[in-house]
Order: C-alpha cells, then sequence, then structure tokens
C-alpha cells in the first residue's frame, strides 16, 4: 500500500520540511508515502477521482491514542488497498466536495493545527506506527 497526502499549499517553513521529509525517509522502506501539493480546493478535489480510500484530517473527528492508530492503519494496510489518500485542509478547512468525497474522518488532536505542523504530526504518527508494527525500538512505552 502507498500513502498519499494530498495538502493545499507547500511548505514554506524549511525546519518542518526537514523534518517531515526525516520521517517520510524513515517510512519509505515499509511505508511508501507521496506528499502532492495542491494549488487550491479545485485542484485538490479533481485528484480525488477515483482514488479508493479517502480520508480528511478535521480536529472534530475521532481521535486516536498511539494503539488505536497503529490499529487503523494496520486495518487499512491488511485490507487490499493499494492506496490511501488522506487529505490535509487549508486554514478554512475542506471544501464541501471534499468532505463529501471522504470515506473516513480522522483528527490528530482536537486542537486546531497549522496545515505545517499537522502535516508534521501525521508524518512522525505514520513513523511510529509502522516501527511499532514492525518491532523496531522508536516507540518507547
Amino acid at each position: 500500500m502507498k500513502v498519499e497526502i494530498l495538502m493545499i499549499g507547500k511548505i514554506s517553513d524549511k525546519p518542518y520540511q526537514k523534518l517531515v521529509d526525516s520521517y517520510l525517509e524513515r517510512c519509505s522502506r515499509r511505508l511508501p508515502v507521496e506528499i502532492t501539493a495542491c494549488r487550491n480546493h479545485d485542484e485538490l478535489f479533481k485528484r480525488l477521482t477515483g482514488r479508493e480510500s479517502v480520508i480528511i484530517l478535521d480536529e472534530h473527528a475521532q481521535s486516536h491514542a498511539t494503539a488505536g492508530f497503529v490499529r487503523w492503519l494496520d486495518t487499512k494496510i491488511k485490507s487490499g488497498l493499494n492506496r490511501l489518500t488522506i487529505c490535509l485542509g487549508a486554514a478554512d478547512g475542506h471544501d464541501p466536495r471534499v468532505r463529501a468525497a471522504a470515506g473516513e474522518k480522522l483528527s490528530l488532536s482536537p486542537l486546531t493545527m497549522n496545515h505545517q505542523l499537522a502535516l508534521l504530526v501525521l508524518s512522525e504518527q505514520l513513523y511510529r506506527a509502522i516501527s511499532i508494527m514492525f518491532g523496531e525500538p522508536y516507540h518507547k512505552e
């Protein structure tokens, strides 16, 4: 399975970009993750056409503790999906068309985050989940 993260705008802050790249590089051996920066809501919506599984990040959705996130991701991986598409909204949230196209909503936190921070948190949590699934020593309990 491959994870695709669709987001509006690019990461403008280099330290964020460096950290995101680091976590996604660590994931890449076991779970390839690709980030696609979209110019606007229309472009993001057009990219959803034909996607198998679309998830939007939303602070009002269900959130998981680490163990729950690991189970959620493991279920997705074992489901036979070729691609999992996660949408990261702009400052004004998700377009109603994107909300309608999403099969699921996921919260990283009940806190509202800027998209750069949300991408960093998502990247770290994907890496943490993969580390736990494969018994690697990154996660400390």
